[in-house]
Parts: C-alpha cells; sequence; structure tokens
C-alpha cells in the first residue's frame, strides 16, 4: 500500500501556460514526500512533460469560480498539510521542507506563511514596489540562484489579516485539520477566496511566519487584479470581509495573548464574548464602573474593547479615550460605533451628553491634532474609519453612524500596515 503524502500542493487553471515552471520548481525541492494536485477548468489541458506519480491531474470543466475550484482540489488532497500554488508561481527549492519544519515545530498552527517576491512574465526580476508609507520594508535576496528584492510579510494582527493588502502572502500552508474545523474554501467566492479563507482560519488556530523568502510571484497583465473591474470590485469586497471578520479576529487574538475583551455599557446587548462594564449591576454586568473614572483593571491587559451606542453617553471625551487606551495591550483594538453628527441621531437622544463623527478621532490619530489639545495621551492607528447607515430604518431616518476601529499604538506591538501618523 502507497503511504500518503505528507504535503498537498494544489494548484487550480484554466490557463496552463506557466504549469512547466511550477513541476519544474517541484521537482527541485529538498523535501520529497509531496503529491500535487492539479485542477484543469474551463477547458484547459495539460500534461507533465515527464511521468511522475505525486501528480495528480483532475479535469472538471463544471466548475465555475476559483473558491469552488480550490474547494475541490483540496477535497481530493490527501496530505495533513495543505499547500496554495498558483499556476504561474513558483516556488524555492527549499520551500516544502521549511514548511515541514514549521509545522513540526508547532503543530497546532494553522497556517505558516513566508515573505514572497514578485518576477515579471518572462521570469526576470521586478523592481516595482508598494508604497513604504503604509510600512512595507524591502530586503534583498537570492532564491535558488535568482537575485530578487522581497516584500517583508506582515505579522498576523486581526487588522492584518483582515485585509487583504496585508495579510499573509505566498507561501501559505494550512493545517489539513484546521482547514477542515475552519470549513475550507467559500465555493461562492469567485475572487479573495484566500482572505475569506485565511479569516476563517484565524478564528481557529495561530499563524507562524517562516522568516525566508520562498515564492516567486509572477506578475503579467492576466493577473486577477491587473483586470480593472475586477480589482475594484476586490478593493470594495475586502473592505466588506473586514466588516465581516475583523471583530471575530480581534477576540481570537485577545484569547490566544491571555487578555481580556470588554464590552461597554453592558446593559444592553451584551455579547457572551465579553466581560461587560457598566455603571450600574445587573444582568451581563461583570465590572461595575463608571467612565471615565479608573477601571478596576491593569494597564495593558486588554485586547479588544467593544463601544458600541456608547462614546456619546460620556461627556469627557478625552479622560474617557485615554482611559480605554490605558487598559489595552500594545496593538488591542477599540471597535466603536456612534451615532454620528453628520445625521439626526447624534442629537436626538436626550441620554447624549458627547458628540462624534470621522473628524473627532482625528485628535486620537494624527499628531498635527492632538498636539491641540495636551491632555490627550491617547495614540491609536486607523483600522477603520467610515460613516454608514447600519439598516436601512437609519437610513430612512437620516441616523448615520460612524464606526471608529482604532489600533492603540504602545511599544512592542507587532507592525500593522497602513499609514500612522502618530
Amino acid at each position: 500500500m502507497t503511504p500518503l503524502p505528507r504535503l498537498s500542493v494544489f494548484t487550480v487553471t484554466h490557463h496552463p501556460q506557466f504549469l512547466d515552471d511550477c513541476f519544474d520548481s517541484l521537482l527541485r525541492q529538498t523535501y520529497a514526500n509531496w503529491e500535487w494536485v492539479v485542477l484543469l477548468n474551463a477547458g484547459a489541458r495539460w500534461r507533465p512533460q515527464r511521468a511522475d506519480d505525486r501528480v495528480r491531474l483532475i479535469i472538471d470543466d463544471s466548475i465555475h469560480g476559483v473558491g469552488a475550484a480550490k474547494q475541490r482540489a483540496c477535497a481530493e488532497a490527501r496530505g495533513e498539510i495543505l499547500v496554495e500554488f498558483d499556476h504561474d508561481d513558483i516556488l524555492a527549492g527549499t520551500a516544502l521542507a521549511e514548511i515541514v519544519r514549521a509545522f513540526d515545530g508547532d503543530p497546532d498552527a494553522a497556517l505558516v506563511y513566508s515573505h514572497a517576491a514578485q518576477i515579471l512574465e518572462d521570469g526576470s526580476r521586478d523592481d516595482s514596489r508598494f508604497d513604504t508609507a503604509n510600512g512595507w520594508i524591502y530586503q534583498e535576496t537570492a532564491v535558488d540562484g535568482r537575485s530578487v528584492q522581497y516584500a517583508q510579510s506582515f505579522a498576523p494582527t486581526p487588522h492584518n489579516i483582515s485585509y487583504i493588502w496585508f495579510a499573509p502572502n505566498h507561501v501559505r500552508a494550512y493545517a489539513r485539520a484546521a482547514y477542515d474545523k475552519a470549513g475550507g474554501y467559500d465555493p461562492t467566492r469567485h475572487v479573495l477566496d484566500d482572505q475569506d479563507l485565511m479569516c476563517k482560519l484565524y478564528q481557529v488556530g495561530e499563524f507562524r511566519l517562516i522568516d525566508q523568502c520562498l515564492y516567486l510571484q509572477r506578475m503579467h497583465t492576466r493577473n486577477t487584479q491587473r483586470e480593472a473591474d475586477t480589482n475594484a470590485f476586490i478593493q470594495t469586497e475586502t473592505v466588506a470581509l473586514y466588516d465581516r471578520y475583523v471583530e471575530g479576529n480581534a477576540l481570537a487574538w485577545a484569547h490566544r495573548q491571555g487578555l481580556l475583551a470588554l464590552d461597554l455599557g453592558a446593559a444592553h446587548n451584551h455579547p457572551t464574548a465579553y466581560l461587560g462594564v457598566d455603571q450600574y449591576p445587573g444582568e451581563g454586568v461583570d465590572i461595575v464602573a463608571t467612565l471615565p473614572a479608573r477601571l478596576p483593571l491593569e494597564d495593558s491587559s486588554v485586547g479588544v474593547i467593544r463601544a458600541v451606542d456608547f462614546l456619546e453617553h460620556v461627556t469627557d471625551k478625552t479622560a474617557l479615550i485615554n482611559e480605554l487606551y490605558r487598559v489595552l495591550a500594545p496593538g488591542g483594538l477599540l471597535l466603536s460605533q456612534t451615532p454620528s453628527t453628520d445625521g439626526r441621531g447624534a442629537f436626538q437622544d436626550p441620554t447624549h451628553v458627547a458628540f462624534y463623527n470621522e473628524n473627532s478621532f482625528w485628535y486620537y490619530t494624527d499628531a498635527r491634532y492632538r498636539d491641540f489639545v495636551p491632555a490627550i495621551r491617547a495614540a491609536f492607528q486607523v483600522s477603520r474609519l467610515v460613516t454608514y447607515f447600519p439598516t436601512g430604518w437609519h437610513e430612512q431616518h437620516r441616523i448615520p453612524y460612524v464606526a471608529a476601529n482604532l489600533i492603540a499604538l504602545k511599544e512592542g506591538m507587532q507592525r500593522n500596515g497602513g499609514i500612522i501618523l502618530i
């Protein structure tokens, strides 16, 4: 009986032009216990240039959409580790060995990933760069004798995982058990299947970075993001996925870090994942406190604070934000939703004593404004700042909310992608 492979590398394609290069990079691997599941659809056909029992070809022209194709490929895979390998890219010769080493060192990891370099269509070096103001750091290296520059992958923080721009790039390898627990690829997705899966995996287990460049990503005119309409949809949809997953990602991170999660104003709609904070005792209230007075908590002991319909009930805005900042850990998240002064909701409720819109948060996230209010000690990075209508009812009655998701900037935190103005 043939033993099962440890790793299942999977590739789906409707355009097999570069599959020979993919196969060559697999043949150069220093680790040999792998299989390669290649799913061909949309009329694509290909055969390897030499026979190898580790290559498993699946032809299914009935599949439409990358999520469905990857789900099918992973269902066919037999390994305990799944390695995503795009149809036009190249693996470094030690990639699979380093993936195995990473999982052996941390058997509970849900996903391991590396740094990646871009190459041009002909395989030559690509010297283009993303804006370094957003946190990108570039380094030089050689991959199998090829000189490349690579972008350092960001740390697996809730913010970075929740946006595809900053989420782990290739090489990406999933523990099969974690993949199954997370529910696998969404077969309805035609783009951002990877962002959706990574968010689900992050809520299952830790992500680990292999601090090496193990993947060469080929850039050409047929890349998904190069098509204007598709790219425009990706930019919108990644924010929609962020909104869906960021709270769950923040809670998962806080739990793994041994940090608390607080829900402010817990007498109303208190989610069970949080400790409830309110000024009066009651059901769902775990901490009785009247903010902005000091909470009975240590500095930097909280990973995530939920403040929904709360900020507007505390008169001293500066003292409130300072106290929330005090208890947040480095990189901890304040997730707030507040009726905005851009509509009627901020003023209609007689219990509202403080007023907010998007500009109100500039003073905690931008040194140019913060300097005007010396009492402000809080320093945050914007994760998401937007004005929106929570429901059609809110829109009908002209009650917009401002959502301000803010990252506590403190010494020792891992870098989150995006602009930092403090």
